[in-house]
């Protein structure tokens, strides 16, 4: 079940989306909003005194609006300023980190794009690699962004995540599960 900050954020994200799709005047807008967010995100979690100001209830929307718009003017897209001040407006502020998370995870559907986490105990090669995305891509009928990641504790094989999907080809999983069979008899 989705907490109220995952609904409320996806529903700002979905409307920023649409917006931005459907008055879209660069292919460059979807990416370069993305990025801002980013940005956005990553300045105000590195700046301490900027969070408290932007938390604290004693400054007035009015006094954070004018801030962010010294800091980010020029720097951001206009559509995301205008987000900005919406949220501060709201003061829904704390909620840019998920609109963030939503704003990707709904561009990437738009685009028919499916983020997969492939864990291997090894690094894999090239060719392997190039078989194992093709392979997907054949399977989910979508275009494949593959993070990769090592884990030795894996001892073989390997973790493929797709969305709430986990594909266990690893040693430590198989042993795992005949543990769990030898211990149920």
């Amino acid at each position: 079940m989705k907490s109220e900050r995952d609904l409320v954020s996806q529903r700002y994200a979905q409307a920023l989306i649409e917006l931005i799709f459907a008055n879209q005047i660069s292919p460059a807008l979807p990416d370069n909003i993305a990025a801002d967010l980013n940005t956005i995100n990553n300045t105000i979690a590195g700046s301490p005194e900027l969070r408290l100001v932007l938390n604290h209830p004693a400054y007035s929307p009015g006094k954070k609006k004018s801030l962010l718009q010294n800091i980010f003017m020029g720097q951001v897209q206009e559509v995301t300023l205008c987000l900005l001040d919406l949220l501060v407006n709201r003061r829904r502020l704390d909620v840019l980190p998920a609109i963030e998370r939503q704003y990707r995870l709904l561009l990437n559907e738009k685009r028919n794009i499916v983020t997969a986490q492939l864990v291997s105990s090894e690094p894999l090669s090239e060719n392997s690699l190039a078989d194992i995305k093709a392979r997907l891509n054949e399977y989910l009928g979508k275009k494949l962004h593959l993070d990769m990641a090592i884990d030795p504790n894996l001892i073989a094989g390997y973790i493929l995540r797709i969305k709430d999907q986990v594909i266990d080809g690893s040693l430590k999983g198989r042993l795992a599960g005949i543990e769990k069979s030898l211990l149920s008899v």
